[in-house]
């Protein structure tokens, strides 16, 4: 039934128990405020309530109240905190005492608490609704069976009703230990009460699903009851423009039905039709989708939307109407939107698919958040308007972001609903992609289609995040949203070719199930069976005469017979045709088919079948799952072609390994190798034993074997004692060895080498009687013994040559107290067998003097240079140290490798030798300008064959080695033009001193050439602190002139500049530059200048270099220039300060950056 209004008798009791309280002067009727009423008032109150016609439920009610006495109609009790009085959605931002209450009720259970300590926590809530608030309401969400979206709206606010306590059914306002309030008279099937309503608010222009009205529907019967429809009027001062729409949700907040909008009776019928379980509530939203065009829309009225009927055939009974908020429409505020393009993941055209195919993209969208708000997509509803029913389609989800979502289908199989738990955040002006994908499974689907629309803009439910409204994209056509079409096919079959997996290949007489081709089948959807296959079979010129084939078969790729067998008419002499009559259902995809067969024995050898058949000339083609005829086109097609074969074997001896040494005491070494070649046999060959013949020494072998790869052929009491040299040995397998046709197998032999024997080994076949048999025929085979030898094996010693590699550095100076300085590469080689590097020795080389460190004591012939040494594999492990002693020239240290060295035989192994140097200092024991040099002095390894010692007692090449100093100069030529040369500027060069210490300079030798005519004098080298050459260094001259010449400089003659009074001295770490000028007379075009700042070849090793008494402030340049390999001269100031009588004054020869033949800047005008 409809019910459309409540009770008239209701109403009037009503007010008479109001107006009988009034009279008592009574405001309630809570037990604890009645208890102290006199029996004589009870008694008239209640008279009073009979005479309105109340039933005696009700006066028995009443009188319980008044008595202070708990009533029927309480509910039950609750459970959580105390219950919250909500009357509005809250959500993230929302404030007030609501707020805190909410949080209250959700402390009081330990699953959803706001906060467990701080803010938030029991005993500290606040009224603001924050992050920790929402995530507690998504827990209680989840454990109540609500869309987790952490808003509280009517679906939770009515979970939250639930959970506090029992609905109550008297017709009062029971109190008594639940929290429940009764709303209508129970009776009937169905009983209506209207819900926690919304708070009044703003209905602003666009916003979808706006909630105005919520009630509860309860089964009170044993049976489910069907409700077709609710019908909603508008009222309030307002108009029907206001809304484009009426929609009702549920209490998941999930659209149920389309948008509706109202009738000239301000009334509208919406929802599809829904059940009502025995016993079940469910509850309901009215919402409304405004009007989105501010025109249409009248700003400030103020509308309702009242429940006024329950359409079913039910009996309904409960309070009607039902009124919920009052919105006042709103035009101003500025509400976040969503734009709509096709997404690329859509199909773009319709389509046509195959039963049976999965994962089908059928529609697609791409939502973008204008630049108002953010947005979250909660959900969407699709509307299957294609012919395919719920049946023929399944899987079907919406995927975002390669997540899919399930879908949930409509009672009446048209409508998929897909949900997003929490909703899918879209930040303002981004985008996401959302596509749907189904399943293809009907049995009878073929020519259906699948069409997934979506009707209106209001079945896509976005939710702005700022002001918490929903959004509706933009657009009025329905529908909204058309799919493309996909048309479901029955099966096709794509290709039925030759299966190349079927080769061309020999086959044997008389055996069964011999290949004689191949076809692979291709079908698309479903499986489809064929109930008649015709091949034809060509054949030769030598099966004339010689028998038909027999037993014919097809098998499929697992070895199963799927039609046959069958045999050729007896009458049939080539070119015959056999049609398999067997019901064969291929399957879907791929499969490849072997067609199988005997063939007479008397067929001579070399003969061929060649298998022929044309897939449109079969019949009955019948799809599996739609029954269809399935029309094959293919043509006619050979398969490959098979050659009748008689059993053969070849025997042969490989010429891999080839000719080579052996290293004495080896074991399981391979010797040779024998080839079993069954290529141009017709079936595999077996074979039991095999004879070979050795010649050379039989002593120096044992335990000779046969292995087929890592297989060991024979063991045990099979190993041979082999035959006298050049005699035959029969090797007997353990099992039988069957080669399969058209392969060739090969077997290493493999032995034991004697230590310390020596000659040669050749391994060989020589004709002698080896037999073998067909495999499956038994026949005995004519093996073919092809005379031929392996290589010969020559017995000998390993060896290792030991020497200094190329990739050693070259000489240079390095500063003292660096580590892990790279001395030299040395380089391993073995010969013979591969060895296992157990000690390498040493050799240093140095100059150390009997006074050179810094405290004016003996280095220790060089050794008190050195910390450490370290040797380093070829990956950079080490493994291995070294420490030199003693007092001579040449030092030797040996180093027992802590990791052993493995050594490929005749293949370089590199080991890379490093040291830590000692510093230079009066405290410290490091060599002033001494020389460093280690080299490889000799190795000892153990064959990792033969297990002997194998020493290198020599080594070749020699390192170049490091010179220690405190500190070293690095040089370079800076940026100058080449030409401009008029400007006087000859030269630009850099010195940086190394980060250990500083470096002095005081002697620089250059020569300037000229081109015919040109003169350069009064030339001066100037030192500058910047790279701009602008800040002159202090010490020197004036704006930091070095010296000068003032020789007139033509044809490349060398001069001299030194510093006044005091060397140059560069700081640890930094850079000096250095611009040598002068004046330039005579140039003109094409004239140049060379100027070299000249280098040293050659270390100083004596007085003839620099000798004895000079001294930078009294030297003349013809001293200077008497000197030899002393172009540049510089110290590493190795003591507080540098003079001539310190031992660290060293010349140009081996600096970085310097070459011996100096630094050349050419200029010309």
């Amino acid at each position: 039934m409809t019910i459309t209004n409540s009770s008239l008798r209701l109403v009037a009791l009503v007010t008479g128990v109001a107006v009988a309280l009034a009279l008592m002067g009574a405001v309630a009727i809570a037990p604890a405020q009645a208890a102290g009423l006199t029996q004589t008032q009870i008694q008239s109150i209640t008279s009073l309530l009979a005479s309105f016609g109340a039933d005696a439920a009700t006066i028995a009610n009443v009188t319980a109240a008044l008595n202070g006495q708990a009533t029927p109609g309480t509910g039950g009790s609750g459970t959580g905190g105390a219950c919250p009085a909500l009357s509005r959605s809250l959500q993230m931002g929302s404030d007030g005492a609501d707020v805190k209450a909410l949080q209250v009720f959700l402390n009081g259970s330990a699953t959803t608490q706001v906060a467990s300590a701080g803010a938030g926590s029991p005993g500290n809530e606040s009224t603001y609704f924050g992050g920790l608030t929402k995530a507690a309401v998504v827990k209680f969400q989840s454990a109540n069976g609500v869309s987790a979206i952490g808003i509280v709206g009517p679906a939770t606010r009515a979970a939250i009703a639930a959970v506090c306590g029992g609905t109550g059914t008297g017709t009062g306002t029971g109190t008594g230990t639940g929290t429940g309030t009764g709303t209508g008279t129970t009776g009937g099937a169905i009983t209506v009460s209207a819900g926690a309503q919304p708070v009044n608010s703003l209905a602003v222009v666009s916003a979808s699903r706006v909630p105005f009205t919520t009630f509860t529907l309860t089964n009170n019967s044993g049976a489910a009851v069907t409700v077709n429809s609710v019908t909603v009027q508008r009222t309030g001062l307002g108009v029907d423009a206001n809304f484009s729409g009426i929609v009702l949700l549920d209490q998941n907040g999930l659209q149920v039905g389309t948008s509706k909008t109202l009738n000239s009776n301000h009334q509208v019928n919406i929802g599809d039709t829904f059940t009502i379980g025995a016993g079940q509530s469910m509850t309901f939203t009215v919402a409304g989708n405004i009007q989105t065009d501010a025109g249409g829309a009248d700003a400030g009225q103020v509308v309702s939307l009242q429940v006024v009927a329950i359409n079913t055939s039910a009996t309904v009974s409960g309070s009607l109407p039902i009124t919920g908020a009052s919105h006042t429409i709103n035009t101003t505020l500025t509400l976040g939107s969503v734009s709509t393009t096709t997404s690329s993941f859509d199909p773009g055209a319709a389509q046509s698919k195959n039963i049976g195919d999965v994962d089908v993209r059928v529609s697609g969208l791409r939502f973008t958040a204008g630049s108002a708000e953010d947005l979250k997509l909660y959900s969407v509803r699709w509307r299957q308007v294609g012919t395919a029913s719920a049946s023929d389609i399944a899987n079907v989800v919406s995927v975002v972001n390669g997540v899919s979502y399930p879908t949930t289908l409509s009672s009446d199989g048209k409508y998929y609903t897909t949900i997003f738990p929490g909703g899918l955040l879209i930040v303002k002006g981004n985008s996401i992609d959302l596509y749907n994908k189904v399943d293809l499974i009907g049995s009878n689907s073929a020519s259906r289609t699948v069409d997934l629309d979506i009707d209106k803009v209001t079945d896509v439910y976005f939710v702005g995040q700022t002001y918490g409204y929903g959004v509706a994209p933009s657009g009025t056509a329905t529908p909204w949203f058309t799919g493309y079409v996909t048309t479901i096919n029955a099966g096709t079959v794509t290709t039925i070719g030759k299966a190349n997996e079927v080769q061309a290949q020999n086959i044997a007489t008389n055996i069964s199930n011999q290949p004689l081709g191949g076809f692979a089948t291709d079908f698309k959807g479903e499986a489809v069976s064929v109930t008649s296959l015709p091949i034809t079979i060509a054949t030769s010129s030598g099966f004339t005469g010689a028998g038909v084939i027999t037993s014919i078969s097809i098998v499929d790729q697992n070895g199963v017979v799927v039609a046959g067998p069958v045999d050729e008419a007896a009458t049939c002499t080539t070119g015959c045709t056999v049609t398999f009559t067997d019901t064969i259902t291929f399957p879907v995809g791929r499969h490849v088919y072997t067609i199988k067969g005997k063939i007479n024995s008397s067929v001579t050898n070399n003969s061929t079948v060649v298998v022929t058949t044309v897939p449109s000339s079969w019949s009955g083609v019948t799809g599996q799952t739609s029954g269809n005829t399935i029309t094959i086109s293919t043509g006619t097609f050979d398969m490959n072609t098979m050659t009748v074969k008689a059993a053969a074997l070849t025997v042969v001896m490989s010429t891999s390994p080839s000719s080579q040494n052996i290293v004495a005491g080896v074991q399981d070494v391979i010797l040779g190798r024998v080839q079993l070649n069954a290529s141009q046999s017709g079936e595999d060959v077996r074979m039991s034993s095999i004879i070979l013949t050795q010649t050379g020494t039989i002593g120096n072998l044992s335990s000779c074997r046969l292995f087929n790869g890592s297989t060991q052929l024979n063991s045990g009491g099979n190993v041979p004692s082999l035959a006298a040299s050049g005699s035959d040995t029969t090797f007997s397998f353990d099992n039988t060895l069957v080669i399969p046709k058209g392969t060739v197998v090969s077997l290493d032999i493999k032995c034991n080498v004697a230590a310390g024997s020596t000659g040669t080994h050749i391994w060989s076949v020589s004709g002698s009687a080896i037999t073998a048999t067909g495999e499956t025929s038994g026949v005995n085979i004519a093996v073919t013994e092809t005379a031929s030898s392996g290589g010969t094996m020559t017995l000998a010693s390993g060896s290792l040559t030991l020497s200094v590699d190329s990739s050693s550095p070259s000489y240079t100076p390095v500063a003292a107290g660096t580590t892990g300085v790279v001395m030299g590469v040395i380089k391993l080689r073995p010969t013979n067998e591969a060895l296992t590097l157990n000690k390498l020795g040493l050799t240093l080389t140095t100059s150390g003097a009997a006074n050179s460190n810094g405290a004016g004591g003996s280095t220790n012939s060089g050794t008190s240079d050195l910390l450490q040494v370290y040797l380093y594999s070829s990956a950079g492990s080490l493994i291995g140290t070294a420490t030199f002693t003693g007092g001579t020239a040449t030092t030797t240290a040996t180093s027992t490798l802590s990791t052993p060295l493995a050594l490929a035989k005749d293949v370089d192994t590199l080991i890379t030798v490093k040291a830590d140097l000692a510093k230079i200092g009066t405290s410290f024991p490091g060599g002033i300008g001494d020389s460093v040099k280690i080299d490889p002095l000799n190795a000892e390894t153990s064959g990792q064959s033969s297990g002997t010692t194998i020493s290198a007692a020599t080594a070749s090449g020699n390192v170049a080695g490091v010179r220690l100093f405190k500190s070293y100069p690095t040089l370079a030529l800076d940026t100058l033009d080449s030409t401009g040369v008029a400007d006087g500027r000859l030269m630009r060069f850099k010195v940086t001193a190394n980060a250990a210490n500083p470096v002095s300079i005081f002697h620089f030798e250059f020569k300037v050439s000229t081109t015919t005519g040109v003169t350069v004098t009064t030339i001066g080298l100037y030192a500058y602190s910047d790279s701009s050459y602008s800040s002159s260094i202090s010490g020197q001259g004036t704006s930091g002139q070095i010296g000068s010449s003032t020789d007139a400089h033509i044809n490349g003659n060398q001069f001299v500049i030194e510093p006044a009074s005091t060397p140059v001295v560069v700081p640890a770490g930094q850079t000096r530059y250095f611009e040598l000028r002068g004046t330039v007379t005579g140039a003109d075009t094409g004239d140049s200048i060379v100027t070299t700042f000249l280098g040293d070849a050659a270390y100083p090793t004596g007085s003839a270099e620099i000798p004895t008494g000079f001294n930078v402030s009294t030297s003349s340049v013809a001293t200077s220039s008497a000197l030899g390999n002393d172009n540049f001269v510089w110290s590493g100031q190795s003591t507080t300060s540098s003079s001539y009588n310190d031992p660290d004054w060293s010349n140009g020869f081996g600096l970085p950056g310097f070459p011996s033949g100096g630094l050349i800047k050419s200029r010309g005008i």
